[in-house]
C-alpha cells in the first residue's frame, strides 16, 4: 500500500468511528438559565442534548447539572458563564471523550464517575481565563472570581498551567491553586470552612424550584382562551430564562392554551418556582399537578 493510500485509509477509519449518541445532557436545573447556540439564545431546559460550541449562562440563585457521556458531572453555580469549546465522544476501539470546557464567570465543579470512567479514555481541559487545568480522572472545583482564578483539587490529580508559566502538577486533595490578576500564583491547603462555603456554590438547593429530566410534576402558569395572550406570557417567561411550553387543550369545540413548565421531582419544587415567578408576574396563579 502506498503512503498516500495508507493515510487515506486512516482518515476513512476515523470518519467511520461512530460518535456517541449524546455527548452531554442537562440533567437538572434551578432556573433561570439560558443556552446560546450559534446566533440563537433560548432558555436552558432539562433534557437538552448539548453540542460543541454551546454556551450556558445561569442567573441569580441558579444552578445547572450537566452529565457527560462518560458519566462525569459538571455543576454550575449562579451567574456562571460556561462554554463547551470542544465536545466529542467516540466508541470504536474503546470509548473516548474529548472536551474543552471554558469558565468565564462563576463557580464550576467537575466530578468523575469512577466506575464508568474506567471504561473511557478521557481528555478533558478546563479553562479559567488565564489558567488551564488538565483533568486526569478527578474531582475539582473552580471559579473565576474576576480578580483571581481559583482551582481546588478535591480528589485525583490535575495539571495546571497559567500562560507561559511552568506546568504545576497537583496531587494532594484539599489544596487549591490561586492565580491573582496581578502577582504570582500559589498552591496551598484550603481551610475546611472555606471549602464548605465554596462547595455549596455549585450544589442544588432543594425547595427552590429544581427541575430534573425525569421529574413527574408540572407547573401550569396560566390558561388562556386567547392564543395571543398565551404567546405573550410564553415569550416573556422564556426571555427571563424559564423553558415554558404551550399546550393547546380542547374545550367545547375551541381551545384553551396552557402555559406550563415541566420536570419537577416533587409538588414542593413546582410550587416553590410558582411562588418565585409570582414576584415578577403578580397576576399569575400557578398550579402544580402530576403529568
Amino acid at each position: 500500500m502506498t503512503f498516500r493510500a495508507t493515510v487515506m485509509a486512516a482518515l476513512l477509519a476515523v470518519c467511520a468511528t461512530p460518535l456517541l449518541a449524546v455527548a452531554a445532557v442537562v440533567e437538572a436545573l434551578q432556573a433561570p438559565a439560558w443556552l446560546t447556540r450559534g446566533a440563537e439564545r433560548m432558555p436552558l431546559a432539562v433534557g437538552t442534548a448539548l453540542r460543541e460550541g454551546d454556551d450556558i449562562r445561569t442567573g441569580v440563585n441558579s444552578r445547572a447539572l450537566l452529565r457527560l457521556a462518560d458519566g462525569s458531572r459538571i455543576k454550575l453555580g449562579e451567574n456562571a458563564s460556561f462554554g463547551l469549546a470542544r465536545l466529542e465522544g467516540r466508541t470504536a476501539g474503546g470509548r473516548a471523550l474529548h472536551a474543552t470546557l471554558r469558565i468565564l464567570e462563576g463557580a464550576f465543579r467537575f466530578t468523575t464517575d469512577v466506575a464508568r470512567g474506567s471504561r473511557y479514555r478521557r481528555e478533558v481541559q478546563v479553562q479559567f481565563g488565564t489558567v488551564t487545568a488538565g483533568i486526569r480522572g478527578t474531582d475539582l472545583w473552580g471559579r473565576n472570581f474576576g480578580d483571581r482564578e481559583v482551582v481546588v483539587l478535591l480528589e485525583g490529580r490535575i495539571e495546571i498551567r497559567r500562560g507561559g508559566d511552568a506546568l504545576v502538577p497537583m496531587t494532594v486533595p484539599g489544596t487549591y491553586y490561586q492565580a491573582p490578576a496581578t502577582g504570582a500564583s500559589s498552591v496551598q491547603a484550603i481551610p475546611a470552612d472555606m471549602l464548605a462555603e465554596w462547595a455549596q456554590q455549585t450544589e442544588m438547593q432543594p425547595g427552590t424550584g429544581m427541575q430534573h429530566q425525569t421529574g413527574p410534576w408540572k407547573l401550569e402558569l396560566a390558561r388562556f382562551d386567547n392564543q395571543a395572550r398565551a404567546l405573550d406570557l410564553y415569550d416573556s417567561v422564556r426571555h427571563d430564562g424559564y423553558a415554558a411550553r404551550i399546550l393547546p387543550l380542547p374545550a367545547g369545540g375551541a381551545h384553551l392554551y396552557s402555559v406550563r413548565l415541566t420536570g419537577f421531582a416533587t409538588e414542593r419544587e413546582a410550587a416553590a418556582l410558582g411562588e418565585r415567578l409570582k414576584e415578577s408576574y403578580p397576576l399569575l396563579a400557578p398550579t402544580a399537578t402530576r403529568r
